[in-house]
Order: structure tokens, then sequence, then C-alpha cells
């Protein structure tokens, strides 16, 4: 924000970002707003991320962060890996108990008896 002195003697000034001609008043402040502007436009868009972070369909729009598109199909990977490990793990320990069953009946019912409450 800048103002031209025209005249010191008698007061007069031109206000060059709004380009008016005014009086210089040593009670009148003039004051600029512009990084409040930019301040309350950041706020209303995180606020905006905010809500629309509630739709577990849409990702956040990610406003002044790096961008994280991949950071998605990461997570749905690793979390899809750590699903089917646990799945082939039960599935394999499942066939081992079969396997133990078909060959050695006589295992599996002395293990049974070890794990069995005191009568």
């Amino acid at each position: 924000m800048s103002t031209i002195i025209i005249s010191p003697d008698l007061d007069i000034i031109l206000d060059a970002e709004n380009k008016v001609i005014g009086e210089a008043r040593s009670d009148v402040a003039i004051l600029d707003i512009t990084p409040l502007e930019k301040k309350v436009a950041e706020l209303e868009l995180l606020a905006e991320e905010l809500v629309n972070s509630l739709n577990p369909k849409t990702s956040p729009l990610i406003s002044s962060r790096p961008r994280r598109e991949g950071l998605y199909f990461k997570a749905g990977f690793l979390s899809n890996m750590v699903l089917g490990f646990i799945i082939g793990l039960a599935l394999f320990s499942l066939g081992i108990i079969v396997y133990i069953v078909f060959t050695q009946p006589e295992l599996l019912s002395s293990l049974v008896n070890v794990f069995k409450p005191p009568a």
C-alpha cells in the first residue's frame, strides 16, 4: 500500500492503490488487511478440507501440504498384504493340523489330553 505526498504544505496525498486524492490527517490510520485476507482464505480452505474429510469416498483437498494421492494406494496395498499373510498363515496352520490328523492321530489325541483341564 503506497501513498504519494503531493503537497506537504496543504496536506494533499495520492493513494496510489485506489487512485484517490485526499487530505492527509493525523487522526486517520490506513491499515493494509491483505495479509489478514490471505489467512482467512487459508482458514476457509482448511475448514472445507475438514468437512470433506468426513466423506470416506473423497480424498482431502490438501491445500498447503504435499500431494498424498499415492499414499492411499500404498496403504491399501500394505493392508491387503498383511490381511493376505494372516489368511495364508491360518490356512497353512489348518493344513498342518489336517495332515497330523490323517498321518498321526495318536499325536493329536495326546496333544488334546495335555490341554484338557483336570477333572
